[in-house]
């Protein structure tokens, strides 16, 4: 079981072998292989904002001059960017078999912890057996799959309009995790999930586009002074750098939800309830690339060993998301509560978004320019339980409460290709005004 992941990478590359030769009655069209190239390009203008610590930093650790260390703003100013070149392959057997992988080159936003990061990567990886209903679909009976290998979380949001990720996404779900999925239907409607994972590691990062660089090796030469700043960090759960399953601090989850559609297929929704529960690593100094930084209760001891009322060992979440479509219409609604070493936070997340259909104006091979138009708005906040102590602590930012307001608009034009442009507001409480806005265009091209 600890290899899951190498033996997805086999069967994904032997597969299509047995494809090629369907035995058993089993005609060749049973078999399916897709492919999709994606490519996005950003303007980003980000806000500069800086506050001021009060953690005793060594002369030699401030850049010349500097008398304090201040969390700022990762990279202020207007940038264009290349910020993702992604693959995605699936390979299918009629409902019960599908290996899919998402292969990303680059991938700036998503770079995790810090900008020293892999630049290549698989984001997904893994295989299925059994249906699993995607979205709103229902299977026809009751049903049960088995899914092995890097996939994301039951609760995770299905469908984005905006390119950015809200406060609570970017705390809890973000990123994927490693190891065994199993579940299926009762009915049609009703569902059920089972997860035994490695479980992501707690780390810190700037929920605005980049993820700001802490803990990167530049910080251990005399008076450093990165070009990317820390920027405000929270804490999220981070990627997990292994494809194989590790099971000596895993993550055993569990999810009961329910969906329902009309038959005209006008509205429906998806509702699901779930809850994780870990032990945290302890002693670990780098199991990150990019980073002396540990993580779970190493970050959160710090480098003072303390400045957290920390107690005990164990992290939890129990949290509840449910998506809805009405025409055009959709819209995804969450809620997590966590419990980290004894210290409780929250995190609560809407997006709202309006697909208007826009045909006609000038055409492009024989499709309109312009396909349509859709406009999305989302808030999240983070509410915290504890507080810390800045003295003892040096990023003050992972207890202010938080309120984070995107607005924006993405437009679809001919041959798969859409612009995205949105607008964050930040509204943090933390001791001094601080607003680190941040405006973001998105160019995505799909092939």
């Amino acid at each position: 079981m600890r290899r899951i992941g190498a033996a997805a990478i086999f069967l994904f590359t032997t597969l299509p072998l047995f494809a090629q030769t369907p035995g058993d009655g089993q005609a060749a069209n049973d078999w399916t292989f897709k492919t999709r190239i994606e490519l996005r390009a950003n303007y980003r203008d980000s806000k500069e904002q800086r506050f001021a610590l009060k953690f005793p930093f060594a002369p030699s650790q401030l850049p010349v001059g500097q008398t304090a260390g201040f969390e700022e703003t990762v990279d202020a100013g207007a940038h264009a960017e290349l910020s993702v070149a992604q693959l995605k392959l699936d390979l299918g057997y009629g409902d019960w078999f599908l290996a899919h992988t998402q292969l990303h080159a680059l991938d700036k936003y998503r770079r995790n912890p810090t900008s020293a990061d892999r630049k290549i990567d698989a984001d997904e990886l893994w295989i299925q057996l059994g249906p699993r209903p995607e979205f709103l679909a229902r299977p026809e009976r009751t049903s049960f799959f088995v899914q092995m290998g890097k996939f994301v979380k039951m609760e995770r949001q299905p469908i984005r309009v905006l390119e950015s990720y809200g406060l609570a996404a970017t705390a809890f779900n973000r990123f994927e995790d490693v190891g065994v999925m199993t579940g299926g239907s009762i009915g049609r409607n009703l569902y059920w999930r089972l997860t035994g994972t490695t479980g992501n590691p707690l780390y810190i990062r700037d929920p605005n586009a980049l993820a700001g660089d802490n803990g990167i090796n530049e910080l251990l030469q005399p008076n450093p002074d990165p070009r990317l700043k820390s920027g405000f960090p929270i804490l999220y759960d981070t990627r997990v750098e292994d494809l194989a399953l590790d099971t000596k601090n895993k993550s055993l989850g569990q999810g009961l939800g329910y969906r329902w559609q009309n038959d005209a297929q006008t509205f429906g929704f998806d509702a699901v309830a779930f809850h994780y529960r870990r032990k945290l690593r302890d002693g670990e100094n780098a199991p990150l690339t990019g980073t002396f930084y540990g993580v779970d209760l190493d970050l959160l001891e710090g480098p003072l060993d303390r400045g957290l009322p920390i107690r005990g060992d164990k992290k939890e979440e129990t949290g509840a998301r449910i998506y809805t479509e009405l025409k055009g219409l959709t819209s995804t609604i969450q809620f997590t509560s966590q419990s980290v070493a004894g210290m409780h936070r929250s995190g609560a997340e809407a997006e709202f978004g309006y697909k208007f259909g826009w045909l006609g104006g000038p055409s492009v091979g024989g499709e309109s320019l312009l396909q349509n138009v859709q406009p999305a708005v989302r808030w999240s906040e983070l509410h915290y339980g504890f507080k810390g102590n800045g003295a003892q602590y040096p990023a003050p930012s992972i207890w202010w409460n938080w309120t984070k307001i995107d607005a924006g608009i993405r437009i679809g034009f001919a041959k798969n290709v859409d612009l995205t442009i949105e607008r964050a507001r930040n509204n943090i409480g933390a001791p001094k005004k601080i607003h680190p806005d941040e405006t973001l265009a998105t160019v995505r091209i799909r092939i």
